[in-house]
C-alpha cells in the first residue's frame, strides 16, 4: 500500500514538473518575440501617419522580411506553431502592401488580409494562454486610502 501511494504522488510530482517546463517554454518564447511584435507596431504606425512612400518602401520591405526571418528561426514548442504561422501569414500581405504602394486597387485588400491574419493571431495566442494552467492572481486591494 506505501509502495503504491509513493509511486502515485511520484507521477504527481513528474507532472507538474513537466507542466513548469512546457510552461516556461511556452512563456519564454512569447517574451522572444515581444520585440518583434513591437517593431510591427511601428512598421504599422509609420504607414497609417502616411510616411510609407515609394522612395523608402524598399527600407520598410527590408524591416518587415527581418521580422519574417526572426519568426522562422525562433526557437518555439510546437504548441506555438499555428500563431507563428498566422503571424508570418500577416507579414507576407504587410510586405504585399508595401511593395504594391502605388497600385490604389489593391491596397484595401493587402490591408484586409494583415488585419485578417493579424486578428487570427491575436486570438490564437490568446485561447493558448487561457488554455494553459497559466494563472494570474490579482488581489484586490487598493494602493492608497483616501481620507
Amino acid at each position: 500500500m506505501k509502495k503504491t501511494i509513493s509511486l502515485f504522488m511520484l507521477y504527481i510530482l513528474l507532472f507538474f514538473l513537466l507542466l513548469g517546463f512546457s510552461q516556461n517554454s511556452i512563456l519564454s518564447s512569447i517574451n522572444e518575440i515581444r520585440a518583434y511584435n513591437r517593431e510591427i507596431n511601428f512598421i504599422v504606425d509609420d504607414y497609417n501617419k502616411n510616411l510609407v512612400n515609394k522612395d523608402n518602401s524598399k527600407e520598410y520591405i527590408n524591416r518587415v522580411e527581418n521580422i519574417k526571418n526572426g519568426f522562422k528561426n525562433t526557437k518555439r514548442p510546437s504548441i506555438l506553431n499555428n500563431y507563428f504561422t498566422l503571424r508570418i501569414d500577416s507579414l507576407r500581405y504587410l510586405t504585399m502592401l508595401f511593395e504594391n504602394i502605388d497600385d490604389k486597387e489593391y491596397i484595401n485588400f493587402y490591408i484586409n488580409k494583415y488585419n485578417e491574419y493579424n486578428n487570427l493571431s491575436e486570438t490564437e495566442i490568446k485561447r493558448l494562454l487561457k488554455s494553459t494552467f497559466i494563472r494570474v492572481t490579482y488581489i484586490n486591494a487598493p494602493t492608497y486610502y483616501k481620507k
